[in-house]
């Protein structure tokens, strides 16, 4: 498994950065690469979630299914993720309020399967990385609009 942890600070309400977690429609609109989003289960929010992304990753096209497993509202969240080619990511997202905002903190780990040994981990590392970083920024920068 490769991981990595990142960490951002919103100034915006918790509810407010909930809420945008809470609707997987929404994801085209700050998660970094994904195009279009669709629930795929009878759950609507919360643990027990499911939906399907189309993405684009680095040029390459890729079809993303993923569950809510987690779902301690405004505390945590657990996303897990069926990647192609038997790959796999799971996300822990701990929320933190504190006196200028939120603290954000989201550990990615993942297991690229066949598509890893194909592309290199270290290049996947580094793509996954910028994407990460872009995907926070968005989620900050959406959140903070007034």
């Amino acid at each position: 498994m490769n991981t990595l942890t990142k960490k951002i600070l919103i100034n915006a309400s918790l509810e407010k950065i909930w809420t945008i977690l809470a609707d997987v429609t929404r994801t085209p609109e700050w998660v970094d690469g994904v195009k279009e989003s669709e629930r795929t289960g009878a759950v609507r929010e919360g643990k027990g979630t499911r939906w399907r992304e189309s993405c684009v990753l680095d040029r390459q096209h890729i079809e993303v299914e993923h569950e809510m497993t987690v779902w301690e509202p405004m505390k945590k969240a657990v996303i897990q993720s069926k990647l192609p080619m038997n790959g796999s990511m799971t996300r822990t997202l701990v929320f933190n309020p504190k006196p200028e905002g939120v603290e954000v903190t989201v550990e990615f780990l993942w297991d690229l399967g066949i598509a890893g040994m194909l592309l290199g981990e270290q290049k996947v590392r580094n793509i996954l990385d910028q994407s990460f970083e872009n995907t926070l920024a968005n989620w900050k920068d959406l959140a903070e609009k007034p």
